[in-house]
């Protein structure tokens, strides 16, 4: 993806970062809802559904958008006619409740993004030209391995 956009998209968010959060990586992606059941885990209903339910829901409306990562959460924004970020947030998650629960690279990429193993999350789809961009968020949200 041009970096003039993913710089656009940081700009967007700029306004609405803590004091300290530094955006990681931003990609333009297609979303859309997914059950975490779908790939064996237990669908519960509990914490996460009071803060990502409502989010998960909204995203899932609108399909075109821009995902901004950062140390803290991720941020939803809409796209744009011309694949540039919108203005206002349409959803936002804590970093903490995301996990990346399934990766797949090739002509077309997909990320699957749980919300805090309730069983909820969203879907992100990638044509071929956002490749590296589906790459470095999948790396981004990858679990840290313990030693």
């Amino acid at each position: 993806m041009n970096q003039k956009l993913q710089a656009r998209a940081f700009e967007r968010v700029a306004p609405i970062l803590k004091p300290g959060e530094r955006p990681v990586t931003a990609t333009r992606a297609m979303v859309g809802s997914f059950s975490a059941s779908r790939l064996g885990t237990a669908v519960a209903q509990g914490l996460i559904q009071a803060a990502a339910g409502a989010t998960g829901a909204a995203l899932a409306r609108t399909k075109k958008q821009f995902v901004v990562l950062t140390d803290q959460r991720l941020i939803f924004l809409p796209q744009t006619f011309l694949g540039g970020p919108g203005t206002g947030v349409l959803g936002e998650v804590p970093r903490e409740h995301v996990e990346l629960a399934e990766a797949k690279m090739g002509l077309v990429s997909l990320l699957r993004l749980a919300f805090g193993g309730t069983g909820d999350g969203v879907s992100l789809t990638f044509p071929r030209v956002d490749k590296k961009n589906a790459e470095e968020l999948a790396a981004a949200l990858a679990p840290v391995p313990t030693a």
